[in-house]
């Protein structure tokens, strides 16, 4: 095979399904640049970014990365919106999960869904920025700062206890809620990934409501990178990442490691 200066060939061999994936290298890492302007509008006439809130379109990044599918094929159309300061971690994520081959069935902006979370989670979306609520609340969500998410929500669902009955949504997560049967796409077996990366609240953790899907960076956290700058924000994340990789390092637990 002759190799371009321009364009580096790799062959992904996949055995499962005996399979060969053909792919170019610029395709496999993951790219994060600033979000376009007609990006930003059209976030704004899908009702996914609103004007006022605490992250503007100027503090945004677009991540388009790679991954593996639950066909045992690397797909190339993957898209996600972050806070600029957590970017470079989040495309480590999604690096790490395609060389991991973690199966993601797809992710999508949040406009493809005009900012309907039910909608993306039917459709098992992995997605991050979207100016919304907590449901229920007037509470803004994480994920309108771009601190926050939600990987392959039927795989993980988000459970309600009522009565002593849990209650997944989307519904069909509801064949994922026996954690102890792991399953491909699972959330548990990449917990440390993300925390590793500044993602260390899993809400697999809570109680009731628990949000298997759901990975952020604390409140508290979030406003202060909303807050700041860009470059002091990026400068306080590097400083929270090696902080908890140094508590990891001690041998401390997850727990422990978030105080």
């Amino acid at each position: 095979m002759r190799v371009s200066a321009l364009s580096i060939v790799l062959a992904l061999w996949v055995h499962l399904g005996g399979l060969i994936h053909i792919a170019s290298a610029t395709d496999i890492r993951a790219a994060v640049s600033a979000v376009p302007t007609d990006l930003c509008g059209e976030m704004v006439r899908h009702k996914t970014l609103i004007e006022g809130r605490p992250v503007s379109c100027s503090r945004l990044s677009l991540i388009r990365f790679s991954y593996f599918g639950f066909d045992n094929a690397v797909h190339s159309d993957g898209e996600i919106v972050v806070l600029d300061a957590v970017a470079q971690h989040v495309a480590a994520i999604f690096d790490a999960l395609l060389d991991r081959r973690f199966p993601i069935a797809k992710a999508r902006l949040m406009n493809y869904y005009d900012g309907d979370d039910d909608a993306a989670d039917v459709d098992n979306n992995t997605s991050s920025f979207n100016d919304r609520v907590v449901a229920g609340t007037n509470t803004l969500s994480l994920h309108a700062y771009g601190a926050a998410i939600d990987l392959n929500p039927v795989q993980n669902p988000f459970v309600k206890v009522t009565g002593g009955k849990r209650e997944a949504s989307p519904a069909e997560g509801k064949l994922y809620l026996d954690r102890k049967a792991v399953r491909p796409g699972m959330a548990e077996s990449v917990i440390e990934l993300f925390a590793d990366n500044g993602f260390s609240i899993w809400g697999g953790d809570w109680r009731d409501p628990i949000d298997y899907q759901h990975f952020q960076v604390s409140r508290a956290l979030a406003e202060q990178l909303a807050r700041v700058s860009a470059a002091d924000a990026k400068a306080i994340f590097e400083k929270h990442v090696e902080r908890y990789r140094q508590c990891g390092r001690s041998g401390k637990r997850t727990s422990d490691c978030n105080r």
